[in-house]
């Protein structure tokens, strides 16, 4: 099945799409990944949904990337009474760090990263920016603060001090758990949250050792930023993570990061996704905002390889209806691109020419898809930087290859065992109706290096 829109998308799986019928109603929508969030669930759960993503990609001949979306170094409210509590402006409040339960109006905050790294007048950020404190005073992890913009708190919620130093590593021990669990349960990505720089990847993938899942890097963290270079070079992939992003960071600043994060990884031929908030008011309402739909079509404009849905399709009330709107907009605006060109000063490597050549070929000659021997990665990335109006087919025997890809702008995976691979997803595609008599196609064919060598070879066919 070619799929019309070259943007992918991720959906989050929670209760709202956890039903067999309901998820396999937003695959066949155009859902090309499936995240599962570690920070709530069990691994039973995960593992569940796990096996139902790959019995519904496998009843429809489709390819589902599984993203486990670790933890991290996340920072959460305790318990609170289920109707919350009430912050109001100028409020003095109590946090202790010191337990999970709240008792004599003291907030609990369970968290020895911020007991030892939150000093007096850092500022707080509670439930994804929601509400504000400052800090007044410290005292053996007992904080007094200001409430600077009240609210309702509840329990769980999450909190951000922009000015925290992260000193700890990057995973603790629930990560390491939920990561050897991801690893057995077939995951194709583990994304990783709060990274500072290229070292922590290095750590993630020594502990990973030689497992074949690969690495989503979360831009959350000011360090992070800095360090942008370094950890799109070490990561697999690169996600805007919008929601902590814009608390750590200046919110106004955001849609200026994102533009320059997608910009840069774009220059290491690596995918990205944009995540958080792109249809946020169809949580409750069964269509978005004007502003919203820019939004996602922006991120479309950015050249963002895939976009993610949240709460929109993990706890909302109309996960379908989200999914299609998405896909909607992502048709409406795939195709607006112009062809992508080479405007780095250093010197291209040769799959890099050759990726280029394909995609103006493709665009010159009329060519109705380009089929690529995806072997490995790496030409079929270069190909789809590029932009190319016409679908992009990968081809290869290996499973987890297609899913990887099934992330990848403008690429359809299909998996053969055939020796022959290039004839036989021709004939795949004749057989499904998408190529007939007289249409041209452009064959990729052979095994490129990152280093600057290239053995591929392009031919050009009519059927």
């Amino acid at each position: 099945m070619i799929s019309v829109k070259k943007t992918k998308i991720i959906a989050t799986i929670g209760p709202s799409s956890e039903q067999e019928k309901t998820l396999e109603k937003l695959i066949v929508l155009g859902v090309n990944g499936a995240r599962l969030n570690f920070s709530h669930g069990s691994h039973k759960e995960h593992g569940r949904m796990i096996e139902l993503v790959r019995k519904i990609e496998k009843k429809l001949d489709l390819h589902v990337a599984v993203i486990a979306d670790i933890q991290g170094p996340k920072i959460r409210i305790g318990n609170l009474p289920e109707t919350g509590i009430e912050l109001k402006n100028g409020q003095e409040v109590t946090i202790d760090t010191g337990t999970r339960e709240f008792y004599e109006n003291r907030i609990p905050l369970p968290s020895l990263l911020f007991r030892d790294g939150t000093k007096e007048g850092h500022i707080v950020f509670l439930d994804d920016g929601n509400m504000q404190l400052k800090i007044t005073s410290k005292y053996a992890g007992i904080f007094k603060a200001v409430v600077l913009r009240g609210g309702i708190l509840f329990s769980k919620k999450g909190v951000n001090v922009p000015s925290l130093e992260i000193s700890s590593s990057i995973l603790n021990a629930k990560d390491k758990a939920d990561i050897e669990f991801s690893v057995k349960a077939g995951a194709d990505y583990i994304a990783l949250s709060f990274l500072r720089n290229a070292a922590d990847l290095e750590e993630a993938k020594k502990f990973l050792g030689k497992a074949k899942i690969k690495i989503i890097a979360k831009i959350e963290r000011p360090e992070a930023l800095i360090n942008i270079n370094e950890i799109a070079d070490e990561a697999d992939m690169v996600m805007v993570a919008r929601g902590d992003l814009g608390i750590e960071t200046p919110l106004w600043e955001l849609p200026v990061r994102q533009k320059e994060i997608i910009d840069l990884v774009r220059t290491k031929m690596k995918p990205t996704i944009v995540a958080t908030q792109m249809l946020d008011s169809m949580i409750r309402n069964s269509i978005p905002t004007r502003a919203e739909v820019s939004d996602v079509a922006n991120a479309v404009f950015d050249s963002t390889d895939a976009v993610m849905l949240s709460g929109e399709t993990a706890l909302g009330k109309y996960p379908i209806e989200a999914v299609d709107m998405m896909r909607k907009i992502l048709e409406a605006t795939d195709n607006r691109h112009e062809l992508v060109n080479n405007t780095s000063s250093q010197p291209a490597p040769a799959s890099f020419c050759n990726a280029s050549s394909v995609a103006h070929m493709v665009e010159e000659s009329g060519a109705k898809a380009v089929i690529v021997e995806a072997s490995d990665e790496i030409m079929t990335r270069t190909i789809s930087h590029f932009r190319p109006k016409m679908p992009i087919i990968a081809v290869t025997k290996d499973y987890k290859t297609a899913r990887r890809l099934a992330l990848v702008w403008g690429v359809t995976p299909i998996v053969t065992e055939n020796k022959n691979m290039i004839e036989s997803a021709k004939k795949k595609l004749i057989n499904d109706g998408f190529l007939k008599k007289g249409d041209k196609i452009i064959f990729v064919i052979g095994k490129p290096t990152e280093k600057n060598s290239d053995t591929s070879i392009i031919k050009t066919e009519i059927i």
